[in-house]
């Protein structure tokens, strides 16, 4: 079925609805960023492969809303003629909607798929308008799909306590005393990530996250109630500590529940709106609270560092053996291509102790594209190495101990552009820079982005993302809320893991992007970072000249300690390279 046609259909269950609009957000019924196939509603309607993106369907027009990442992306994946795409950086959809929707003018939209907090904040503003909402509480555009992606079987299993350094028991005695200050008696959990990380549970369900699919309600009292695919593992591992159930019973539970309690507490931020009015109709007073998991589980353990550590060393092993494969046959002049050098790594990685898969789909950009910050390979896409250009690579792997994502950019041939080299040169001072920065408690991740992009806006240059995004101990990549970025107002502490990946992307000519993952460590009564990637980076596209005797140190430093961690599991021609490789300048 084309795209135009699966839209006509919707456009035509609008009109039986008598109504104008249908948004649909690129999410799942758990709010999730990432999400399983069966859920890529918006990629099956509009073609974007995209994980984040906003699509507005009217009678007369098709909009498609994303971020800065993904703008050279969704020009490429989207038919421009049948969506308007829009910078939501430039324009939200909320903006729009109040700008162009009228009175008396009706919006469908899936309680499941917007938060309490999203829901509300439209209702307010079309209000205003005088505009209806009509809620649908079965997915809307599910109607037309019709060939459905099979749903995967899910199996729960637990983390065990080698991995997370501490019980659930201890984790809920924590979030129970939390509960008890503020006079909760019971808490709605309904953001699967802060749950698999509460109970020290993953799963095999959705591809490069390990999240448990699931709902959680604690009760003052310990009657916990866990909503999930039942298994005698789980069964076994909760006891008698937690009763469980099927996500489908979570009305009848609701409802019995309600008898005795009438009054639960959600985190409008990550629970979807039809628990919120499900909760409404039959009487609960419901009330907002953030979800007390989601800082908490933002400073990792000794156990969860020592994890982090360990398996940083094991993916830096795993790539330093994919760059020296990958030189050998560039030398050579043996045929590379983007799809053979993911395949490489992926295969280099999974033989690795712990592995469980990949954190993310592998970004691996020749030339051009290199230049798509989330380029994604496919056959039709796939480009053949040649001398004289940037390969970008953007990797990352879900081991038991620790989650890992790193990005390197190295020059293929033998002789390197100017131009190449002093925008990489100024990528990597702003890496440097921020890796060096020492901060107090209160500085925001605004400051420090401000750090990252000096030495490119100094030639009125930047790049169109985060710096930095929070990272998971076996959990999600992007572990939010924490963030470096130009709107960022997060405050670090010891003991969490941010990415430091600044970039610079000239458009159907090449990307730039050096990235590793950081731990928030003290240094007095200040912060500072400590680098846990363990992966050379390119000196043949270092112009020395801009560099500082600081930024020469650093790097020496830096290549020392790859050098002294990584050898040791290598053959004797890898160790060669390595140390050509990490050599001082």
């Amino acid at each position: 079925m084309s795209n135009n046609k699966k839209i006509e259909l919707l456009k035509s269950l609008l009109r039986e609805k008598n109504s104008n609009y249908y948004l649909l957000p690129r999410t799942d019924k758990f709010i999730n960023e990432f999400i399983s196939e069966e859920d890529e509603r918006v990629k099956w309607l509009t073609g974007f492969s995209g994980s984040f993106a906003f699509v507005i369907i009217s009678l007369d027009l098709n909009i498609i809303f994303t971020d800065g990442r993904y703008i050279d992306q969704i020009k490429k994946e989207v038919n421009c003629k049948t969506f308007k795409i829009i910078n939501i950086n430039k324009q939200d959809p909320i903006s729009w909607l109040k700008s162009n929707v009228k009175t008396k003018e009706k919006i469908v939209l899936d309680s499941w798929l917007f938060t309490s907090k999203n829901y509300n904040l439209l209702k307010k503003e079309m209000d205003r308008v005088g505009c209806e909402i009509f809620l649908s509480n079965e997915i809307f555009i599910d109607n037309i799909w019709k060939k459905k992606i099979k749903n995967k079987s899910e199996r729960i299993f637990v983390r065990k306590k080698k991995y997370s350094g501490d019980t659930f028991e201890k984790k809920i005695g924590i979030i129970k005393k939390i509960f008890k200050k503020k006079k909760i008696n019971n808490f709605f959990f309904s953001s699967p990530e802060s749950i698999s990380w509460l109970l020290n549970i993953r799963s095999n369900k959705i591809k490069y996250t390990p999240l448990a699919l699931c709902f959680l309600l604690i009760n003052i009292d310990d009657k916990n109630y866990f909503f999930g695919k039942k298994n005698s593992e789980l069964i076994k591992y909760f006891g008698r500590k937690i009763n469980i159930f099927d996500i489908n019973s979570l009305k009848k539970i609701f409802i019995n529940f309600s008898i005795l309690n009438n009054q639960i507490y959600i985190d409008p931020n990550n629970t979807p709106y039809f628990i919120e009015n499900f909760l409404k109709s039959i009487g609960v007073d419901v009330k907002y609270e953030k979800d007390p998991c989601i800082n908490l589980k933002l400073i990792k353990n000794s156990v969860e560092i020592k994890g982090s550590k360990s398996s940083h060393l094991r993916d830096g092993v795993s790539i330093c053996k994919f760059l020296y494969w990958l030189d050998n046959l560039i030398k050579k002049k043996k045929k590379v291509t983007e799809i053979l050098a993911a395949k490489k790594l992926y295969d280099l990685r999974k033989k690795n102790k712990l592995f469980f898969g990949l954190s993310f789909e592998t970004i691996s950009g020749y030339g051009e594209n290199g230049s798509i910050i989330h380029y994604r390979v496919s056959k039709k896409t796939n480009k053949t190495f040649k001398n004289n250009n940037l390969y970008l690579f953007d990797s990352g792997a879900q081991y038991f101990d620790g989650t890992t994502d790193v990005t390197r950019t190295i020059n293929i041939g033998d002789s390197v552009n100017k131009e190449h080299k002093e925008m990489f040169t100024r990528v990597l001072k702003g890496n440097i820079s921020l890796t060096n920065f020492i901060f107090s408690k209160k500085t925001t991740g605004n400051i420090l982005d401000e750090i990252a992009r000096e030495y490119l806006k100094q030639i009125n240059c930047d790049y169109p993302h985060g710096t930095g995004h929070g990272v998971g101990s076996f959990l999600s990549v992007h572990e939010g809320p924490i963030s470096i970025s130009k709107k960022s107002k997060t405050v670090f502490n010891e003991g969490m893991l941010i990415t430091n990946e600044p970039g610079y992307y000239k458009t159907n000519n090449y990307g730039i992007r050096i990235e590793n993952i950081l731990l928030v460590v003290k240094k007095k009564n200040l912060l500072t970072f400590e680098v846990l990637t363990l992966v050379p980076i390119d000196t043949k596209l270092i112009d020395t000249k801009l560099l500082n005797l600081q930024d020469k140190k650093w790097l020496n430093n830096y290549h020392n300690k790859v050098f002294n961690k990584i050898y040791k599991f290598l053959n004797e021609n890898e160790v060669k390279w390595l140390k050509e490789k990490t050599k001082p300048i």
